[in-house]
């Protein structure tokens, strides 16, 4: 199935509920969906021969990603129908709310939802799915009536008395409550947080949801979509201009103000090139349509790879890996907000909320996601109860504290709404990107060759370009082989203070005879950190990190499938960074 990104075709979706063509957890392969009853942590010593086949695959029917290190080994394992219970993340103790932290001031915040702990908690029921599906637009095509409803929603919402859990303020403040310590996971003292894990996705899904469900009912209308920014599309490659009537009710202040008219530019680091020419803005519009093809051409086959990795009860969050979507969401978050300290509101996920083109980002965020599910013939992208009964809990529409699984929303059709499909070729552009930049080293004038070495066994500091040589697990693979495992470049033990934000480029080369040329290859991916709160009130922001990133399509491009090594390039962006090592291996597919 083409990996195109949508766009431009304003086509409904014909099936109102994939969920009914969709396999149910009982119905499918259990060889990804083994349980945990125990985890071991194990040393650098030990990954290779305890985690890794004789191929030099991690194979996940038998290693958990995520406790511990990258490679915490279960201690017992079952699959199949003897399947041991899961323990999903749930709701926090809802009594036991505390200050959570500004990540830029350091100061203690409130974002203790009000009267949570006195409501009694009920069932999520998802809608009768014979409804009338909502359609959520572009919001460069929203017209003047759905705006005028769009703006007396929100306004009506501003009105609210701060006591009410409807109310903007209240709304907005629980982003900070899942994202900057207000609460522990329940039992534990482990921070509840859902951001960096394959939580990140289905929370931001149905927070989305019940805003959405809040202000139609506000309304009085039971149909009302949200716009979203569809910020892969050419067309709108800018901030939407809906958001930006300085008397609107949907306006806000704290924004980089030089990107209101700005093409935006998914390579943007809090750095400003000026007003490109014509010949740079069609160079920067093929980079980001090429970027969102490697999203998705890089991690079908792995949904953790797109998602982030899995996180179960009781595991900490100080060390984890966005996914793929997750980083490309941050950069939005840097291009739209402030750039100065503490970087209110867009910028710092304490206060993101507050502007309401948080919404649009992640209404594009929701719609790439079930883009990448439709890619995918709606599979369940993780078969474990680990992450189907996950929840968490919403004050919903008719003032109730919902409790939602993840079960529940795998697409939105689930949840009563669609978006209009919009089709774009980014996997043609992305070939016609390579082409001009295969075109552009043949006219460079021959450059001096310089060795490269390994990256060694110490962390180093991220303060100029590393450029490595590493080892491949296997060369000359085949189409059989490919299909069984996904290649992917590991940056391992990225340590930053994340209270600040932080960005870092990923470069692939093929080396010449093992030297080097100056020309550092083609972009994998980014890492990508807004200023955020992962750690409990006085015990430091410092954070622990992993970078995953496909690369199987990427060495097709470059020609180096029968390369031993490969150079990979950290070029730093942003903020302070040491990484502790960068390795190849191939990750078995989930599917």
């Amino acid at each position: 199935m083409s990996l195109s990104l949508l766009h431009n075709a304003n086509i409904i979706s014909t099936n109102p509920n994939p969920l009914r063509t969709l396999r149910t957890p009982s119905s499918i392969s259990q060889s990804f969906a083994s349980k945990r009853l125990g985890i071991t942590h194990i040393s650098c010593e030990q990954k290779q021969q305890d985690s890794v086949t004789t191929d030099g695959t991690i194979d996940r029917r038998n290693v958990l990603i995520g406790l511990g290190g990258l490679y915490g080994a279960a201690s017992s394992v079952a699959t199949g129908a003897n399947m041991a219970s899961a323990i999903p993340v749930g709701p926090p103790d809802l009594t036991k709310c505390q200050p959570a932290t500004d990540a830029e001031t350091k100061l203690h915040v409130n974002c203790c939802p009000p009267t949570y702990a006195s409501y009694d908690i009920f069932d999520f029921k998802p809608p009768p799915q014979n409804s009338q599906l909502r359609v959520r637009p572009p919001a460069h095509k929203y017209n003047s009536e759905q705006l005028a409803k769009f703006k007396e929603a929100v306004r009506l919402m501003k009105a609210l008395p701060d006591d009410d859990p409807w109310s903007y303020k209240n709304q907005a403040t629980i982003h900070c409550t899942y994202c900057n310590g207000a609460f522990n996971q329940a039992g534990s003292n482990v921070l509840l947080q859902v951001h960096g894990s394959w939580l990140f996705l289905p929370w931001h899904r149905y927070y989305l949801y019940f805003w959405e469900k809040i202000l139609g009912k506000l309304i009085n209308d039971p149909n009302f979509a949200v716009p979203y920014w569809n910020f892969d599309n050419p067309e709108a490659m800018s901030m939407p201009t809906m958001y930006l009537d300085p008397t609107s009710s949907i306006y806000d202040d704290l924004r980089n103000h030089d990107h209101y008219s700005a093409l935006l530019d998914l390579n943007y680091a809090y750095t400003d090139k000026g007003n490109p020419t014509a010949e740079e803005t069609a160079k920067i519009i093929e980079a980001n349509q090429s970027t969102m093809h490697k999203v998705f051409e890089a991690t079908t086959n792995n949904p953790e790879l797109f998602m982030g990795k899995p996180i179960l009860a009781g595991e900490a969050v100080n060390e984890t890996s966005f996914g793929s979507l997750e980083n490309l969401h941050n950069t939005l978050h840097m291009w739209s907000g402030s750039t100065v300290s503490p970087y209110h509101n867009m910028g710092n996920f304490y206060t993101a909320a507050r502007d309401t083109l948080f919404f649009g980002v992640h209404g594009n965020v929701d719609r790439l996601w079930d883009y990448y599910s439709r890619n995918r013939d709606y599979k369940v992208e993780f078969n474990q109860e680990d992450w189907l009964q996950a929840s968490f809990v919403f004050y919903d529409e008719n003032h109730k504290l919902v409790k939602c699984k993840v079960k529940d929303c795998l697409t939105p059709q689930s949840l009563g709404y669609t978006y209009s499909v919009e089709k774009q070729d980014n996997a043609r552009v992305h070939r016609k990107y390579l082409k001009r930049r295969k075109a552009e080293k043949s006219k460079t004038r021959s450059q001096t060759l310089s060795q490269v070495s390994a990256f060694g066994t110490k962390a180093r500091a991220l303060d100029s370009t590393i450029r490595v040589l590493v080892p491949r697990p296997k060369v000359s693979r085949t189409k059989v082989d490919k299909e069984d495992a996904t290649e992917i470049v590991i940056i391992d033990d990225i340590q930053m203070e994340h209270s600040k934000p932080s960005r870092f480029d990923v470069y692939l080369a093929k080396p010449i005879e093992g030297l080097v040329s100056s020309d550092l290859g083609e972009l994998v991916g980014s890492f990508v950190n807004v200023a955020h709160t992962h750690t409990h009130t006085g015990s430091g922001t410092e954070a622990k990190m992993v970078l995953q990133l496909g690369i199987t399509s990427l060495i097709d491009d470059i020609e180096a499938e029968h390369s031993t090594k490969l150079v990979v390039s950290l070029v730093p962006r942003l903020g302070e960074l040491t990484v502790g090592g960068v390795s190849i291996i191939l990750l078995a597919t989930q599917d």
